[in-house]
């Protein structure tokens, strides 16, 4: 019995110095005293552009739990095809482009149809509908996997959707999903991508892990600590040829040119010559589809929206500016994502009413121009107190309140939100908080009389978008704390 006691007080004491220990160790990571502005902390650089990594430890982008990537394409650059652990939202900053994904077990439903006879079959006689088809999905007209294909039949190529890119696309790619890019414009093809990585769909741990499925990166996984010395090869080098050979019914040969072994172009290879695939027209010429959000599979859902254009803005005033947001009702895939976005772009000395976001963390980023930002912790302590430019990142936190002020020409941002009905509230304005109290709240509150707390309560009149400068619309305004 004393021996039992002894062991009990021993383990019990065991317990105390760990988690005595473990407080001294790791603690309170969100303790955000101080944001910045952040700039890209490693820069990958290949053969047709380069690939740009913030540093997803700083305690701001660890706290939201996101990590931050971005995509500079040159002209005729292919992003060689790779994957993600996280779900990932991504925003075309600047240029046009191509892009592709691929779902193992979806059909291939971009075919070569004048290589095709009415009925006919690419495969041979007997081939059978794909896993499509046996998950229950059911799409009449679609070819899926199956036996290898006969050589000589005359067709050129068939594979998975390919859709234009163009500046202001958001695009949705879920875990595991393969996506390549190609810039066939003249201008860089910028790509901003934020990864959740405390999503539940992230079953490995909080490092951004891309899996390569061609190409070689000499200079490796610079952002996951421990890597620093180790160059990235593609998921087929790990096998041995002679495997790849069997697999893909090939030489051992053409199955050592799959490995890349020798190949130091990077991620971002220069397309020699024409680049032909099968793509449909562009978004202006193609007609509206009609989609059942209820009956979209992995398979056939949208992934993309645009957010640029000012006449589906949530909020439109022409001498200020819009505000455009995406969330799951509006491309149903985010909800399978849990994650959102919102474009903004404001006039100079447009500011964007104090607000916080309800129930997520945001990401945001500026895609031009400059914007004075404040923002505020739950201590009422001023965390960030500056500029933020073309280039830079800031993360707010959620329930961290903040104000926008353009100081250039044009600002213009994205934000990256993780829930996929991000809700803001505001402070001030029709639709704010303190609309919503009730005078004598506001007057003991802050101990000011009735006539001003109706000034407070009342005095602003937009919802989210106002004027910085000029007079308010009752009463004289309170110069803006610099």
């Amino acid at each position: 019995m004393a021996r039992l006691s002894s062991l009990l007080s021993f383990s019990l004491a065991l317990l105390i110095f760990l988690h005595g220990s473990a407080a001294q160790q790791f603690p309170n990571e969100c303790q955000l005293d101080q944001l910045s502005a952040l700039e890209p902390s490693h820069v990958l650089k290949a053969e047709a552009g380069r690939i740009e990594v913030w540093d997803h430890h700083a305690p701001q982008l660890r706290c939201s739990g996101v990590a931050f990537v971005r995509y500079i394409i040159e002209s005729k650059g292919l992003y060689l095809p790779s994957f993600f652990s996280t779900a990932k939202l991504s925003f075309v900053a600047k240029g046009k482009g191509l892009m592709g994904r691929v779902i193992p077990g979806c059909a291939e439903t971009f075919q070569d149809s004048s290589v095709f006879q009415p009925g006919g079959d690419p495969f041979g006689e007997g081939h059978g509908q794909g896993q499509q088809g046996q998950q229950g999905q059911g799409q009449q007209g679609q070819q899926g996997q199956g036996q290898e294909r006969q050589m000589g039949q005359g067709f050129r190529d068939m594979h998975q959707k390919v859709e234009h890119l163009r500046t202001g696309d958001t695009i949705a790619t879920p875990p595991g999903v393969a996506q390549w890019f190609y810039n066939d414009g003249n201008q860089p093809l910028v790509i901003v991508s934020v990864l959740d990585l405390a999503s539940h769909h992230n079953q490995l741990d909080r490092n951004p892990r891309p899996f390569h499925l061609a190409g070689n990166n000499p200079q490796g996984q610079v952002w996951v600590q421990g890597r620093e010395q180790q160059p990235q090869k593609n998921i087929l080098n790990g096998f041995a040829p002679e495997v790849l050979a069997k697999a893909f019914k090939i030489d051992v040969r053409t199955a050592q040119q799959l490995q890349n072994q020798q190949d130091n172009r990077g991620n971002i290879v220069r397309v020699q010559g024409p680049f032909s695939v099968i793509r449909p027209p562009l978004r202006s010429q193609r007609p509206q589809e009609e989609v059942n959000g209820l009956e979209e599979t992995i398979c056939s859902a949208r992934c993309t929206d645009n957010l640029d254009d000012p006449s589906n803005a949530d909020v439109y005033k022409p001498q200020l500016g819009y505000i455009s947001t995406l969330n799951s009702y509006d491309l149903p895939i985010l909800r399978f994502l849990r994650l959102s976005a919102l474009r903004g772009s404001i006039r100079q000395n447009a500011m964007v009413l104090p607000q916080w976001n309800a129930n997520a963390n945001a990401v945001l980023y500026v895609t031009d121009g400059e914007a004075h930002v404040q923002v505020v912790n739950d201590n009422g302590d001023r965390v960030f107190d500056g500029q933020v430019s073309q280039g830079q990142l800031l993360a707010i936190p959620q329930g961290f309140s903040v104000v926008k002020r353009a100081t250039s020409e044009q600002f213009r941002w994205i934000e990256f939100k993780t829930n996929a009905n991000a809700q803001i509230n505001t402070l001030a304005g029709r639709t704010s908080v303190m609309r919503g109290l009730p005078l004598e709240v506001i007057s003991n509150g802050y101990q000011i009389s009735l006539e001003e707390a109706r000034r407070v309560k009342f005095n602003t009149i937009e919802t989210t978008l106002t004027h910085s400068s000029g007079p308010a619309s009752y009463g004289r305004p309170r110069k803006a704390d610099a």
